[in-house]
C-alpha cells in the first residue's frame, strides 16, 4: 500500500481527536455507574462530569458493547474465542473484561487495533501502569517498528491502518496463531470515518478470518433522513471536526446496513436502533434502568430518545443461524393516506423566543401566551407573547414574574377568561406543588398540589355543578417516583384525590389526556417509572358515588385500537402535545416507543367521535397520519419541547421547543407553525412580540436578571481612561485606586512585532498539544458550556483559528495542568525571550500567580470575575473588554458560589453596544497591541477581538497579604477564604430554619437578609 498522503494523516489525526473526547464522556460514566478498579482513569488525567444525557447515552453505548462481547464469550464453543476491537482508541474493554470475569475469559484473547501512533500511547500506558500490567504477567514488547506492538497470552495491542488490509492481515495472523478460532470483531463509531470503499473491504476481509466470524457495529445511522432536525444538528457538529461521517451516506438505514454485511459474505445480519433497545428487557433490565436514575436525576427523556434513535447496534454472522435469535426487528414504515391539512413556517431572520417545555396561556383569538420553560441559558419565570395583526394582550394575562421559574408544568384553561398554572419544575429533583389561578385577568396563588409533580397531564371537566373543574393524572415527583393518582380541583374544595371504580393505568408521566364530552375522555402514552414509552389507551369517565363523591371509571381499549388501525404504533407518545378542535384530537410530537418520529407520523388526528357513546366500535378511520402536512415545504421543527393550541377558525399553533441534540448541539425552534386547512386561504401571520425584559433563573432564591433590555434602557458607557506611568510607585498608586486603566507606552518586548502566525508556530512547535475552547456560538458560556475543550497540534489550531474558527487558547501548565497554573517562560520556552514585564510593573513580576497565554478567534468570552488583579498585555490584533465593578454583581446572574454569569452582552461580534442590565455602570477598554489593562480583583468583564485574531499575554499576580483560598488556585479565581466559610455559614442558617412552614421561614430568612445587607453597607 502506497504511503498515506499528508492530508489522510491529518484526517486521521482528526478522527484521533474524536476518541480523546468520547473517552472523557467514557470516563464520566466509569466514575459514577462502574464499581472499582476503573480503567479509563489510566488513559484520562483531568477528568470532567459530562451532562446528565451525555452519561446516559455513553452509558447505554459502552452497555451495548459490552453486553455483546459478553454475549459472546458466554456462547458455548470448543473453539477459543478472539476479540476484535477495530478503531479501539483508548478503550479498556479488555482490561475490564479480564479483571472482572477472569472465568469468562479463561480461553479468551482480545485484540485492540488503531493508528500506530495512538497505539503506541496505549501500549506506553500499559506498561508504565501497575495496575494494567499486572493483568498480564507475560507481557512482551515488539519492537516499535512492527504493527505488534505489546503481546501476551490473552491481549494483543495492534497498531496498523485499519485500510492497509496486507498488514492488518499479516498482524492478525500473527496475533491470532494458526489454530481455528471463534472471532467477534467489534466497531464502536469507528468504521464509519473510514472512506465507504475501504470500511467495506474490511468488512469483506474480516468475514474470511475464520470459519466462525461475529460482528458487532454500533455507528450512527438516519432513521428519519439526513434532513431531520437532530441528523441535520448532528452531521454539522462532525463536519465542524472535520473528521465527517462517510457510511450514513451509502448506508442510511438499518435495512441497508443489514444488506451491506450480506454483500460482503455475512451469512445473517440485524440491526436495531438503541432507543429499541433500551426498551429491550432482556437488553436492559427494569433493574439497571431505575438504578440509573438513582445515580443523578434524569429528565431529557426526548434528547436521550433522539440520540439512541440515531445510533444502531448491529449483529452479524458468517453462521447460518435463526435471525430471531439475534437483534430485535426493525420497524416497516406505514402506508399514509392524503390529508386535507397543511403546515406553514413562519421563521424570521433574526428570533429571541427560544424555548423549550414551557406551557401555553389562553389569552384571545389573537394572542397566545408561552409561559416559563427553558430558556437559551437556564429556566425562565417570563412569557413569550404570540399575536397576528391586531392581537393585544392585557399584562394581568400573564403569569406575575414572581410565579417562580419552571419547566414541565401544565396551565388549563377553565372558562373563556379563566386558567389554572399547576405544577412544574426547576431541577429534574425539585418539583413543585404551587398552583395559581387567574380569574377575572388577575393571578393568585390557590390550593397547593398534594404532592409535588411535574410532567403531569391535566384537562378541564364539567361536573354540571356550576364551578370549574381541572382533573389531573399521573407525572413525577422530586424523588423520581412517578404518581398513578387521579386528582380534581375545583375553587371551593381545592385538590381532591378522585378514586377508580375499575381498572386502573400503570402509573406514568409525560402521557396525553383529551376531554370528550365535559365527563368523559380519553388517556394514552407516556413512560413508565423505568423509563418505557407506553402504547395503551384508556378511556375515562366522571362518575358520582352513592355518598356525593367523584369516581372514575376506567376502560382500557388498547386491543381495539391496536386491531382497528396499523397506526396504532405511533400514537403511544412521551411528551406530545395534544390539541382539541373541530377536526379531532391532535397529538404533536413527543417520543414514540420504537424510535424518534417519522416526519409522516409526526403529527396524528385522533377522532373522538367513537368515544361519545358508549359502546366503543373499532373503525381505521379513528386513527389518520398528517405527518407535517400537504406540500410542507420547511423548516422542519424539532417536535419536542413543543407547545401547541387552537387558535382561529379551529386551526393549530405550535410554537416552541427544541432540543440539545446531545453533545452535537442545540436545535431550537425558532419562529411559529400553524395547521390549517389546505383548502382555506389562511396564511400564517403569528409572530413573536419582543418582551421588554426576559426574567431567567436558574434555582430558587437565585438572583434574577433581565437578559434583553430594549436599547433606550442601556445604561450608558464610561470609558477607561489611559494612562502614562514611569515609576513602579505611580503603578502603586493604580492598584491602590481600585479602577481599571490602559496603560500606554511601556515596553513588553519584541513580541509586539515578531508574533505573526509564522514566529508562533515554529518558536511554539507545530506538533505541540494544547487544550483549546471550541464554540458552538460566537458567544461563549461558561454556564452551560456551549463549547468543546478539544486537545489538538498547535499548529492545526492556529491555523484553524487563523481561518476564522470560533476558537480561544488560555493555555494551561505544560507541566501539571491541574496542580501549577500557567507559566509562559516554563510552558512556552520558545517565547520567553519575547515577552517582558516592564520595569514599572516590578509589583506584578515580584507577586505574580500566573501567565497564561491567550489566543483567541471570533469569540465572546463569558462575563466572569477574577479575584486576583491582573495585567492583560495585548500583543497581537485588536481587543474589546466590556467591565463592570464589583458593586453590579447582584445585577448580572451570577449564582450562589459562581464567578461566571450567564448572560449574554452581545447578540453577536457586530454588536456595537452591550445590552447590560438596569443599574449596572459598564465600562469599555479598547486595546490595540502594546496596551497594558490593568482590572481590579473583582471586576467583571467579558473579551472579545475587533479586528483578526487577538494574541495575549495576561499576567495574575496578588495584591492582598493574607485572604486567599486555602489551597491550589491554579486559575487565581478561587474566592476569598472569608467567602467560601460564609457560604457554608449561610447554609447552616438556612437549615436552621427546616420543619417551619415555608413561608414563616422565608420571612425570617429575608430579615436576616436585610441585616446582612446593611452590614455590606455601613
Amino acid at each position: 500500500m502506497a504511503p498515506r498522503s499528508t492530508k489522510a494523516q491529518r484526517g486521521a489525526a482528526l478522527v484521533m481527536e474524536t476518541n480523546s473526547s468520547s473517552i472523557v464522556s467514557k470516563r464520566s460514566v466509569e466514575r459514577l455507574y462502574y464499581p472499582e478498579p476503573h480503567f479509563f482513569r489510566h488513559f484520562v488525567k483531568k477528568p470532567q462530569r459530562r451532562s446528565p444525557l451525555i452519561n446516559r447515552g455513553y452509558w447505554l453505548r459502552m452497555h451495548a458493547v459490552e453486553s455483546s462481547v459478553r454475549k459472546f464469550l458466554s456462547e458455548p464453543s470448543q473453539l477459543r474465542k478472539v476479540v476484535v476491537n477495530l478503531g479501539c482508541g483508548f478503550d479498556p474493554l479488555p482490561f475490564q473484561f479480564l479483571s472482572r470475569d477472569p472465568a469468562l475469559c479463561q480461553n479468551a484473547k482480545f485484540i485492540d487495533i488503531d493508528h500506530h501512533k495512538l497505539m503506541v500511547k496505549k501500549r506506553d500506558t500499559v506498561t508504565q501502569c501497575g495496575a494494567l500490567k499486572d493483568l498480564f504477567p507475560d507481557i512482551h514488547l515488539p519492537p516499535e517498528s512492527g504493527s505488534i506492538l505489546l503481546r501476551s497470552k490473552q491481549y494483543v495491542g495492534i497498531g496498523c491502518d485499519l485500510g492497509d488490509l496486507e498488514k492488518l492481515e499479516a498482524a492478525l495472523k500473527d496475533a491470532i496463531g494458526p489454530d481455528e478460532v471463534s472471532i467477534l470483531c467489534t466497531a464502536e463509531v469507528s468504521l464509519t470515518y473510514m472512506e465507504v470503499n475501504l470500511a467495506d473491504a474490511l468488512i469483506q476481509f474480516v468475514a474470511k478470518l475464520s470459519n466462525d466470524v461475529n460482528f458487532c457495529l454500533l455507528e450512527q445511522h438516519f432513521p428519519d433522513g439526513p434532513d431531520h432536525p437532530f441528523a441535520a444538528t448532528m452531521m454539522k457538529h462532525f463536519m465542524k471536526l472535520q473528521s465527517p461521517l462517510h457510511s450514513i451516506h451509502r448506508y442510511p438505514t438499518l435495512r441497508q446496513q443489514e444488506q451491506r454485511f450480506r454483500d460482503f459474505g455475512w451469512a445473517n445480519a440485524q440491526a436495531t436502533n438503541l432507543w429499541e433497545l433500551w426498551g429491550d428487557f432482556t437488553f436492559v433490565s427494569d433493574e439497571q434502568r431505575l438504578s440509573l436514575d438513582s445515580v443523578e436525576a434524569f429528565d431529557e427523556w426526548e434528547e436521550f430518545a433522539l440520540f439512541a434513535s440515531h445510533y444502531f447496534l448491529l449483529s452479524a454472522t458468517t453462521r447460518k443461524i435463526d435471525a430471531g435469535s439475534m437483534l430485535l426487528g426493525g420497524n416497516r414504515s406505514l402506508e399514509t393516506q392524503p390529508n386535507s391539512l397543511t403546515l406553514t413556517a413562519l421563521c424570521p431572520p433574526r428570533f429571541s423566543g427560544q424555548r423549550r417545555f414551557g406551557a401555553i396561556i389562553p389569552t384571545t383569538a389573537k394572542t397566545v401566551g408561552v409561559h416559563g420553560g427553558f430558556g437559551q441559558q437556564t429556566r425562565l419565570s417570563s412569557t413569550n407573547e404570540y399575536a397576528v395583526s391586531g392581537g393585544n394582550v392585557s399584562n394581568n394575562e400573564m403569569p406575575p414574574l414572581n410565579v417562580e421559574a419552571r419547566m414541565c408544568h401544565t396551565i388549563t384553561q377553565i372558562d373563556q377568561q379563566d386558567c389554572l398554572l399547576v405544577g412544574g419544575r426547576a431541577s429534574p429533583s425539585k418539583a413543585m406543588c404551587d398552583c395559581w389561578l387567574r380569574r377575572s385577568g388577575q393571578w393568585r396563588r390557590t390550593d397547593n398540589l398534594p404532592s409535588p409533580l411535574y410532567r403531569h397531564c391535566a384537562t378541564t371537566v364539567d361536573l354540571g355543578d356550576g364551578y370549574n373543574h381541572v382533573l389531573l393524572y399521573g407525572g413525577r415527583t422530586s424523588s423520581s417516583e412517578v404518581s398513578d393518582s387521579w386528582l380534581l380541583w375545583n375553587e371551593l374544595k381545592g385538590w381532591q384525590t378522585v378514586n377508580t371504580v375499575n381498572l386502573s393505568p400503570q402509573a406514568r408521566f409525560g402521557a396525553s389526556i383529551a376531554n370528550v364530552d365535559g365527563q368523559s375522555g380519553v388517556l394514552f402514552g407516556g413512560m413508565t417509572q423505568d423509563g418505557i414509552v407506553l402504547n395503551d389507551f384508556w378511556t375515562w369517565r366522571l362518575l358520582e358515588s352513592g355518598d356525593g363523591h367523584v369516581q372514575i371509571e376506567l376502560n382500557n381499549l388498547t386491543e381495539d385500537i391496536h386491531a382497528s388501525t396499523p397506526l396504532y404504533k405511533w400514537l403511544g407518545r412521551f411528551g406530545a402535545s395534544t390539541t382539541t378542535t373541530k377536526w379531532g384530537v391532535f397529538v404533536i410530537g413527543g417520543i414514540a416507543k420504537q424510535s424518534c418520529l417519522p416526519q409522516d407520523y409526526e403529527i396524528m388526528l385522533l377522532d373522538v367521535n367513537s368515544f361519545r357513546s358508549p359502546s366503543f366500535i373499532p373503525s381505521t378511520a379513528i386513527l389518520t397520519a398528517v405527518g407535517l402536512g400537504a406540500g410542507f415545504n420547511g423548516p422542519r421543527p424539532l417536535l419536542v419541547g413543543h407547545s401547541s393550541c387552537a387558535v382561529g377558525d379551529d386551526d393549530v399553533l405550535i410554537v416552541g421547543g427544541g432540543a440539545v441534540c446531545f453533545s452535537f448541539g442545540i436545535r431550537w425552534n425558532e419562529g411559529t407553525w400553524l395547521l390549517h386547512s389546505a383548502e382555506s386561504e389562511t396564511t400564517n401571520q403569528w409572530t413573536l412580540r419582543e418582551p421588554s425584559n426576559d426574567q431567567e433563573a436558574s434555582e430558587p432564591g437565585e438572583t434574577k436578571i433581565t437578559d434583553r433590555q430594549s436599547v433606550t434602557s442601556t445604561p450608558r458607557i464610561e470609558t477607561i481612561p489611559r494612562v502614562n506611568i514611569s515609576t513602579a510607585q505611580e503603578f502603586q498608586v493604580v492598584v491602590d485606586n481600585a479602577k481599571p486603566v490602559i496603560l500606554s507606552g511601556l515596553d513588553i518586548g519584541p513580541c509586539q512585532t515578531s508574533w505573526t502566525k509564522q514566529y508562533l508556530e515554529e518558536a511554539v512547535g507545530r506538533d505541540r498539544k494544547v487544550v483549546v475552547h471550541e464554540a458552538q456560538s460566537e458567544n461563549m458560556n461558561f454556564k452551560i458550556k456551549n463549547f468543546s475543550y478539544v486537545t489538538k497540534e498547535f499548529g492545526t489550531f492556529i491555523d484553524e483559528v487563523y481561518d476564522g474558527s470560533r476558537q480561544y487558547l488560555r493555555s494551561i501548565s505544560s507541566v501539571s495542568p491541574s496542580e501549577r497554573p500557567a507559566n509562559l517562560a516554563q510552558d512556552f520556552p520558545g517565547l520567553q525571550r519575547d515577552f517582558r514585564m516592564p520595569p514599572q510593573l516590578s509589583l506584578v513580576s515580584e507577586n505574580a500567580h500566573s501567565s497564561p497565554l491567550r489566543i483567541s478567534g471570533p469569540v465572546i468570552l463569558w462575563l466572569h470575575y477574577d479575584v486576583m488583579a491582573n495585567v492583560l498585555c495585548q500583543v497581537q490584533g485588536d481587543k474589546r473588554l466590556i467591565l463592570y465593578p464589583p458593586s453590579d454583581v447582584t445585577h448580572l446572574g451570577l449564582a450562589p458560589g459562581a464567578s461566571s454569569s450567564s448572560i449574554n452582552l452581545f447578540q453577536s461580534l457586530s454588536d456595537t453596544i452591550p445590552l447590560s442590565p438596569p443599574g449596572t455602570h459598564p465600562h469599555e477598554a479598547r486595546m490595540q497591541p502594546g496596551d497594558i489593562l490593568f482590572i481590579p480583583p473583582l471586576w467583571l468583564h467579558t473579551a472579545n477581538p475587533t479586528s483578526g485574531v487577538s494574541v495575549a499575554v495576561n499576567v495574575f499576580f496578588r495584591n492582598l497579604d493574607k485572604g486567599y483560598a486555602a489551597g491550589r488556585d491554579v486559575y487565581g479565581n478561587r474566592d476569598l477564604q472569608a467567602y467560601e466559610k460564609g457560604r457554608a455559614d449561610v447554609d447552616k442558617v438556612a437549615r436552621s430554619f427546616n420543619g417551619l412552614p415555608r413561608e414563616m421561614a422565608r420571612f425570617y430568612i429575608e430579615r436576616l437578609a436585610d441585616e446582612l445587607r446593611q452590614k455590606a453597607r455601613t
